[in-house]
């Protein structure tokens, strides 16, 4: 019996290693971009066709009342250019907060509101007279007590 004793061909094998990798590369990287082209291509022929009718009437729908109504939007919007936002009246004048939750700290570590961070009083200006929100509170109960700093 008769057996080879020669060297293996290493060249020829890492020559087929290489062209077998190359190709299986390419051959991976054209399918996934041929399924991807064929995935969108059929993607938007059965979604990006449709036309959101829902979404146009709620649109066709909202022109309309901002066009017509008791007060058109292009009358407010030049009647807001011409008088500007204080013209308007009190109801959305622009005030300072009261609240002074925020500026006391976490509950578990509680701090002391400085003084000069709380906002001033608001002006009455009704000539004095208290209003819904103010009916029976003083200013001085207004504000909340500042916690105690116990260990």
């Amino acid at each position: 019996m008769a057996t080879d004793k020669s060297e293996p061909r290493s060249g020829v094998i890492i020559a087929v290693a290489i062209v077998s990798l190359v190709t299986l590369g390419a051959v991976r990287t054209f399918l996934n971009t041929y399924f991807d082209t064929e995935a969108r291509a059929e993607e938007q022929r059965k979604i990006g066709g449709l036309k959101p009718e829902a979404l146009m009437s709620l649109r066709s729908d909202e022109a309309r009342r901002l066009t017509t109504g008791p007060l058109p939007i292009a009358s407010a919007m030049s009647e807001l250019a011409s008088r500007g936002r204080m013209g308007v009246g009190p109801e959305i004048m622009p005030s300072a907060s009261r609240d002074v939750g925020p500026l006391q700290g976490w509950a578990k570590m509680p701090s002391v509101v400085p003084p000069g961070m709380t906002a001033p009083q608001p002006e009455i200006a009704d000539g004095g007279a208290a209003t819904t929100h103010d009916a029976g509170v003083s200013p001085s109960t207004k504000r909340p007590a500042a916690p105690k700093n116990t260990p």
